[in-house]
């Protein structure tokens, strides 16, 4: 008898068209159990072993609520047939080594290796790479991916997963096909959005396809992604990438009137135009020197988010650091002009650049700001200061 066994995404055993799954386990315990035993098959598993890893900090009767679960479990699996899956010995349990098991998460171990050791023609290598990523259906089930005792493998399968879309994107880049370029990275992004490498990928993906207007789109979300949740700016390569964007969509011979229909934005704007820093410092290069030129002055508002406690009142100061960045930008787009440019500039700051606004005008525009944003000042636990200076076009 054989017994498939998928950890991958959802936690399923089938065997004979029978099925276990999630929904019909109930228990998260009895799930992690079972994913524990079936990962340790070919080990006996002592009571006391058992025990520490499942009852470590419950001083309640852990020997009967072992056996307990134990009677579940095997009360449930009879969902796939009268045998005894699991043995009992002396102080003891384990797998029935009679009952064979096929686990999806060691066929993706071979083929990863097979992938590595490959020096052939990138046809096969392209073949055995979509084998392995359709083997891995995403991160271990949420139900028993954050178990103590699964997390470094966890961690290892994403990175080898990484690796080997990587592998696969090279592949298809030399091979130009940008299609399947583009679905793996999609694929890739959803298991790590902070995959810089694969951000590339996909940029490159779209523009061999001359989706111009989607790969701006994508590097503009990736840019905010990475200042917003990371507080660190996009490498030399990914901009790069961007500004041969930027060029070759410029090459697209078009009317004027096609230039504007692409150019302007859907409705009528409202609030201050929010860009990515790299847009926000050619934007304020350009207004310089037009002001340069005009003899007028214009200024630049900075607000930055300050913690009043070390820990915000949800207990992660990184989380609540970001929770109020996010309220400030939705204050901040609300309150300023449409003619308003804003960008986050690192972690805890924003940046506004204040068009046709005197120093005066200036104030009183971040006391706006300030006095909207007192009601997530508590909540937060921090507050909002402000620097209003000259714009310049020269240091």
């Amino acid at each position: 008898m054989k017994i498939k066994v998928q950890l991958f995404g959802e936690f399923t055993l089938t065997s004979g068209g029978r099925i276990l799954n999630e929904e019909t386990l109930h228990s998260k315990k009895l799930m992690r159990m079972l994913a524990y035993i079936i990962v340790n098959r070919d080990m006996i598993l002592s009571h006391q072993k058992l025990i520490e890893v499942f009852w470590e900090d419950d001083t309640r009767h852990p020997e009967g609520a072992l056996k307990n679960l134990m009677y579940r479990l095997r009360a449930v699996m009879r969902e796939l047939g009268d045998e005894t899956y699991i043995c009992t010995l002396p102080g003891a349990y384990r797998w029935n080594p009679e009952i064979s098991v096929e686990t999806d998460y060691e066929r993706f171990e071979e083929l990863a290796a097979k992938v590595r050791a490959m020096q052939t023609s990138d046809e096969e290598t392209g073949r055995t790479c979509e084998d392995a990523i359709a083997c891995y259906q995403g991160n271990f089930s949420a139900r028993i991916a954050e178990e103590p005792w699964i997390i470094s493998r966890t961690i290892w399968y994403q990175s080898l997963y990484m690796d080997i879309v990587k592998t696969l994107c090279a592949v298809y880049r030399r091979g130009k096909k940008w299609d399947l370029l583009e679905r793996v990275c999609s694929q890739a992004l959803a298991v790590d959005a902070y995959d810089e490498d694969v951000h590339c990928w996909m940029l490159e993906s779209l523009r061999g396809q001359k989706k111009y207007e989607l790969a701006l789109k994508h590097y503009e979300r990736t840019a905010k992604l990475f200042y917003s949740n990371m507080g660190i700016r996009l490498s030399g390569r990914i901009l790069e990438i961007y500004q041969s964007l930027m060029r070759e969509s410029g090459d697209v011979t078009s009317s004027i009137a096609g230039l504007i229909r692409e150019s302007r934005e859907d409705g009528r704007p409202q609030g201050a135009y929010l860009c990515e820093y790299s847009v926000f410092r050619q934007i304020y290069r350009v207004e310089a020197r037009r002001i340069t030129r005009l003899g007028i002055a214009e200024y630049i508002l900075m607000l930055t988010v300050q913690t009043k406690t070390p820990v915000f009142a949800d207990g992660d100061s990184e989380q609540g650091s970001g929770k109020a960045m996010d309220a400030l930008e939705r204050v901040i787009c609300r309150y300023l002009r449409a003619g308003d440019v804003v960008s986050r500039y690192g972690p805890t700051q924003f940046v506004a650049m204040l068009p046709t606004c005197s120093y005066e005008s200036g104030i009183g525009v971040a006391e706006r700001i300030r006095r909207n944003f007192k009601k997530y000042e508590e909540k937060y636990h921090c507050q909002i200061v402000y620097e209003l200076a000259e714009l310049s076009a020269v240091t």
